[in-house]
């Protein structure tokens, strides 16, 4: 099989979820005719209950040498063996450890929303695993990768007589909201998988989600003579993508039908793993600490059970008055042996804390709604609070849809809260909401084009200096310079936070001169912050991302030197170079974000 013109012959995209994992792909010559010909492994299934997904659980198992065992549903069955056989000593188990990526990255971001940076996100980062022990992350995330890769290539070979790895353009989808340095690290875990860098484009999940809602909208127009959904997508309107729990981002939709940004992504972890906590903090308050305690000793391999049980009812709860679950016979027997009565004699009883709300049926719960309900507030309100907040911004005045997508959107509770939060907008969720991501990315792979503009998500500049003015400059960045009073460390900002970007053809320019007229290298430090408008290089905001030198060797013209730096924005990385003018004399950077420690 034969690339043509440079194309590859097939998309493949991997959607690391926090919760559920998988990979979608799609033909060349099928995206011309029909976009959403997009094909999903329909094999993972639930060994619990012998459903079948589209993804299967962000879960990984190495063995006692630090080799990949299993993926997803296979890896958490062979976990809970070990734990049953008493053998899980030495073995490293890690589930959902996208998120603990989101908590490094949190303390890796400078100033703003997360405060100041504690330490930068490294590739020696390690990560606990079930039993609190640590593992490179790099080699969790690459395994991970490496699987779902060969896991595709194999239905590939197995569909196609003659596909090679080199006809496939792999697309790896990330939040919006993470850092260049944690966006850099997945590419790095996946050229450690073996996936070359020219073959692999990183796509931001809500980006490809709109994608994807695009043409599903076009799709059921034709298909249902209705315009509702599409008049989303006419020129000129804007929408908000809600991927539930991660992301947030506003576009406007173009006269060609591309996709501009309106505003920087936004977002936070308020997903339905924040849901879970308060489930498992309901359980440990409703058998007491001592009796958990207990349980989770005696049988460990319940808690996946606990959590999978629950992920089926949350995102279908219904508005019956209550809700049964299946919590297992041995949370029954543990608080039996613990407190020496059963937990349904300790429920009917009119002291307890949850009468009336919580009985025991066999080796389930019956639980009040009501009661449910309030495991979803503190997502639910963190979310609709920050929506309030950014539709407040005078950026989003003509934003008058709202677009969910992602596994938690499939909540009806979530849908009405926002629903009724919003009244003034067109709240829609379109079909398979859970796979708007992975589908969508596919489609990226396709037509990285179809988002022609971004909102610059930080300010870029360089350090510089300027003559010293002793009442605008802080006293210690005061130094002379062959005679001259200078103020170092001014960040000289190059693009503002939220300025517009066009990806591929957006370049802004500062010119500068050396530091001193017998300088014979020049230079150029590179930084980020979250702020407009920073002052200083050192403020807590701020950033160094890199520095580039360009040899400046003729020091006859002093420091009338001119030395042009310019920053290029392309469609999936800033890149920065400096040029001596008049002269060859040039260097370039693209960035390093990741520390070595």
């Amino acid at each position: 099989m034969a690339r043509r013109g440079g194309d590859h012959l097939v998309v493949a995209a991997i959607d690391f979820g926090t919760t559920y994992s998988g990979y979608a792909y799609s033909f060349r010559d099928d995206i011309r005719k029909t976009p959403l010909k997009i094909y999903t492994n329909q094999q993972w299934t639930d060994p619990e209950t012998n459903l079948t997904t589209f993804k299967t659980p962000t879960s990984i198992l190495f063995d006692n040498n630090r080799k990949f065992k299993s993926f997803g549903f296979a890896a958490e069955s062979d976990y809970k063996d070990l734990i049953e056989d008493e053998e899980q000593e030495g073995w490293r188990f890690f589930r959902r450890f996208k998120m603990s990526l989101y908590r490094e990255m949190k303390t890796d971001q400078a100033g703003g929303e997360y405060g100041r940076p504690q330490r930068r996100l490294g590739r020696n980062l390690k990560l606990k695993d079930a039993q609190d022990k640590r593992m490179s992350a790099m080699d969790i995330f690459s395994a991970a990768i490496g699987f779902l890769k060969g896991h595709f290539l194999s239905a590939l070979e197995n569909s196609i007589k003659g596909a090679k790895e080199e006809d496939v353009h792999w697309v790896l989808t990330v939040p919006a909201i993470w850092s260049d340095a944690a966006k850099q690290f997945m590419r790095e875990a996946a050229k450690q998988a073996h996936i070359l860098d020219h073959q692999l484009t990183l796509a931001l999940e809500p980006e490809a989600a709109a994608i994807y809602c695009k043409e599903i909208f076009i799709k059921t127009t034709a298909e249902t003579g209705s315009s509702k959904g599409l008049s989303v997508f006419t020129p000129g309107e804007q929408f908000l993508l809600l991927d539930i729990g991660v992301d947030i981002t506003c576009h406007e939709v173009m006269i060609d039908g591309t996709l501009k940004e309106i505003h920087p992504p936004t977002g936070g972890p308020w997903g339905g793993t924040v849901v879970d906590k308060a489930y498992f903090d309901f359980l440990q308050d409703l058998v007491g600490e001592d009796v958990w305690m207990y349980f989770m000793k005696e049988y460990q391999s319940d808690e996946l059970e606990l959590e999978r049980m629950f992920e089926m009812k949350k995102r279908h709860l219904k508005e019956d008055a209550h809700t049964i679950i299946r919590v297992g016979l041995n949370l029954m027997q543990s608080y039996t042996n613990v407190r020496n009565c059963s937990l349904e004699e300790m429920l009917s009883a009119e002291t307890s804390k949850y009468f009336g709300k919580v009985q025991v049926k066999k080796e389930k719960l019956k639980i009040q709604n009501s009661l449910i309900k309030e495991f979803f507030l503190d997502p639910i309100n963190a979310i609709v609070e920050h929506l309030e907040r950014l539709f407040r911004k005078r950026s989003m005045d003509h934003v008058s849809t709202i677009l969910m997508v992602g596994g938690f959107a499939e909540s009806e509770l979530m849908k009405q809260k926002i629903e009724s939060s919003f009244p003034g907008k067109d709240v829609i969720r379109p079909v398979d909401a859970n796979l708007a991501v992975l589908k969508g990315a596919v489609l990226f792979g396709h037509s990285p084009g179809a988002i022609c503009e971004r909102a610059s998500p930080r300010t870029y500049g360089i350090g510089i200096s300027v003559p010293f003015n002793d009442g605008v400059h802080l006293p210690k960045t005061f130094h002379i310079t062959e005679g001259r009073k200078m103020s170092t460390d001014i960040f000289q900002v190059l693009v503002k936070i939220g300025q517009p970007v066009i990806m591929g053809k957006t370049k802004v320019e500062h010119v500068c001169s050396p530091s001193n007229s017998n300088d014979t290298m020049a230079t150029v430090e590179v930084y980020e912050s979250t702020v407009e408008s920073p002052r200083y290089t050192f403020d807590p905001t701020c950033r160094k991302l890199g520095e580039l030198h360009v040899k400046i060797p003729d020091t006859s013209r002093g420091k009338a030197r001119k030395i042009v730096v310019v920053m290029h924005f392309g469609f999936t990385e800033l890149k920065v170079t400096a040029t001596e003018e008049g002269t060859n004399n040039k260097a370039e950077i693209k960035f390093d974000c990741l520390s070595t420690s």
